[in-house]
């Protein structure tokens, strides 16, 4: 089964400033909904029912292969895009259940990853204060 999932938002902040935010996975992810991923090594992550390894993709802030279960296979990503008065965030996935991961995915992943990209989306918008806000001229440098 092809899998595809995409979620978008827009954040009034530079592109910059939305890369630190998801660089930073402890910051943004809703741990209220599922533990954040945990680094195991420099670029493998322990996410719950899966193992990722972070990638190079042309185009992406920051990708991540599943690299276990081996019935899982695909990649996800995060894109930024500069738009008038902001930054498009996108989250992408591509890839392919299969055998016993189709129900695995369509019943149990797939709606738990809708919760969890809609709520860290709403947590890099709160983490990122506007550009010209209060919040982001205190913590410009003089």
């Amino acid at each position: 089964m092809e899998i595809s999932n995409h979620h978008e938002r827009f954040v009034a902040a530079t592109p910059e400033r939305v890369a630190a935010a998801i660089a930073d996975f402890d910051a943004i992810w809703p741990t209220q909904i599922a533990p954040a991923p945990r680094q195991l090594k420099r670029c493998l992550y322990d996410a719950g029912p899966m193992l990722w390894e972070e990638v190079d993709r042309p185009g992406a802030a920051r990708a991540f292969r599943v690299i276990w279960p081996q019935w899982l296979q695909g990649e996800h990503w995060f894109e930024l895009e500069l738009v008038d008065g902001g930054t498009r965030l996108r989250h992408i996935v591509k890839g392919q259940a299969l055998g016993k991961y189709e129900a695995v995915w369509s019943e149990r992943i797939e709606p738990m990853h809708e919760r969890v990209l809609e709520a860290l989306l709403d947590n890099v918008e709160a983490a990122v204060p506007a550009e010209g806000s209060i919040e982001s001229r205190m913590s410009a440098p003089n």
